[in-house]
């Protein structure tokens, strides 16, 4: 990084790895940046100010070329002595010079090299202002104080010099597009809001208007789903929103996915099931050139006739898009979903026929979920001719599936009396566990957890009950994280432990 500076920068690397020689090394050689520090000390010592001043600056004069009050260890140094406006000067100085003469991208490349050594971002941010302030007419150094907060991830003093750049220079807004991307990319909704919002008044006859718009719409439904207490009002004017929308922009393949975005609110958020078939419906008649936006939205359908309670049509649903994108991921939760059906409706053997088939797919939650329910199949079928718990059990999973929380609870409840001691026993406490935590009760959810895996730690459920108990507790009994590494090494949660408690693969 730092061979971009000149070629006497190039003293930086060895200054690199002369700091790391071995102690009976550097009695004879000394670093540029001890060499450096020593002369420091030795000017700091000076009693008459003037005298002292005056080598200050010779000192780092004579050590601009070879960059070595850049270091972290000259710059701690630097700034115990009260010398950070000294720094920022001839940095500063540096920073102008390869601007000017190596270009923009090696300046940035440059302001890398501080950031890898560890240098305050207090100080670079005030050097990079004040470069700002002595070239109001150059963009260049807006630039470097953007790509410095990056580099911090300082994401709104980003947006703050971005569009300040963009209202100086009338650019077109494209690097403020450019930005707005990376931001929804990261999930920064309200920076979204406002960098789109932006774009939108300065810019009202750019041809990018309407995908804006959309952006903006797609950001808030984000927001407003991570809000603790969301108002039915905010989901209804949003739906309005995606209609204005599609007003401007017309019914075409372009605005199909506005469809999927309103569909999903009236199914996931307002429990409205007829009006989501309708923009479920509509939306897959414009996106027959989209084939995967078309198999979501027809595995959405899918869900709307399971929460209704029409079995058959969703199997049709779910068999339509199988055909339609085969060997697809979204094929494969089909295939998922259908399974779940069968089982639900007490039909087994063909909901295992399916599971099974998934068990060796490539998408590993689609997996695990298949081998779990294969086996609670496996282990619950056989013992009684008539499969009566089992299909208990499976009837409460269908009222979860259909929102019918309370009706379910109670007959969780009720099936859990009845069945201590029987093979369904772990089935039965692993879902009580995810009520548990679907209704905020962490505590009582660590115990159920951690009683499935004390009690059945080599049956379906061992491995998510640890991990789950693990991860409840912020990993902190590094004892039980290393059993699960060993008692469960082919797990999907493998890796999250490893991470959690520093062990390599």
């Amino acid at each position: 990084m730092w061979k971009t500076f000149s070629k006497s920068f190039l003293f930086l690397a060895f200054l690199l790895v002369g700091y790391g020689l071995p102690l009976q090394a550097s009695a004879f050689i000394k670093s540029p940046d001890s060499l450096f520090v020593d002369r420091l000390h030795q000017i700091l010592a000076i009693k008459k100010e003037k005298k002292r001043t005056k080598q200050l600056e010779e000192l780092f004069i004579k050590n601009t070329n070879n960059g070595s009050f850049l270091t972290f260890y000259s710059f701690n140094e630097i700034i115990k002595g009260n010398l950070a406006p000294l720094w920022i000067k001839y940095c500063g100085q540096i920073v102008d010079k390869l601007v000017n003469t190596q270009g923009l991208e090696v300046a940035k490349d440059w302001l890398i090299g501080l950031k890898d050594q560890g240098i305050a971002n207090r100080e670079v941010e005030q050097m990079l202002v004040l470069l700002i302030q002595s070239n109001p007419e150059q963009g260049n150094p807006v630039e470097l104080i953007i790509h410095w907060y990056a580099l911090n991830q300082q994401w709104e003093k980003v947006w703050m010099q971005r569009k300040a750049l963009d209202i100086r220079f009338k650019t077109g807004g494209k690097e403020v597009n450019d930005f707005g991307i990376a931001c929804f990319q990261r999930q920064q909704w309200p920076l979204v809001n406002q960098v789109f919002d932006y774009l939108i008044k300065t810019y009202p006859r750019s041809p990018q208007l309407l995908n804006w718009k959309q952006l903006v719409l797609a950001s808030r439904e984000q927001s407003i789903q991570n809000k603790m207490v969301i108002e039915k009002t905010e989901f209804s004017n949003l739906i309005q929103s995606y209609r204005e929308l599609r007003k401007d922009r017309g019914n075409n393949p372009g605005t199909a996915e506005t469809y999927l975005s309103e569909a999903r609110i009236f199914l996931y958020q307002l429990n409205q099931l007829d009006s989501a078939e309708q923009v479920y419906q509509k939306g897959i008649e414009l996106s027959e050139f989209n084939v995967n936006l078309q198999a979501q939205m027809k595995l959405e359908l899918g869900d709307v006739y399971l929460y209704a309670g029409r079995k058959y049509d969703a199997l049709l649903q779910y068999a339509q898009v199988e055909k339609l994108v085969k060997d697809s991921p979204i094929a494969y939760e089909a295939k998922l979903k259908t399974g779940k059906l069968y089982y639900y409706s007490g039909d087994f053997e063909l909901a295992k026929a399916n599971f099974d088939v998934l068990k060796q797919s490539t998408q590993k939650e689609i997996a695990n979920d298949a081998l779990h329910l294969s086996w609670v199949i496996e282990d619950n079928t056989g013992i009684d001719t008539l499969e009566t718990a089992l299909k208990s059990f499976a009837t409460i999973q269908w009222l979860y599936e259909q929102k019918k929380v309370q009706e379910a609870d109670k007959a969780l409840d009720e099936l859990f009396k009845n069945q201590k001691g029987q093979s369904l026993e772990d089935d039965i406490l692993y879902q009580m566990a995810q009520r548990s935590l679907e209704k905020k009760q962490v505590e009582q959810a660590k115990i159920l957890f951690k009683d499935i895996y004390d009690r059945f730690d080599q049956d379906i459920y061992g491995d998510d009950a640890l991990f789950h108990f693990l991860q409840l507790t912020d990993f902190r009994d590094k004892d039980l994280a290393l059993q699960f590494i060993t008692k469960y090494p082919s797990s999907i949660y493998l890796h999250d432990i490893r991470k959690h408690i520093a062990v390599p693969e």
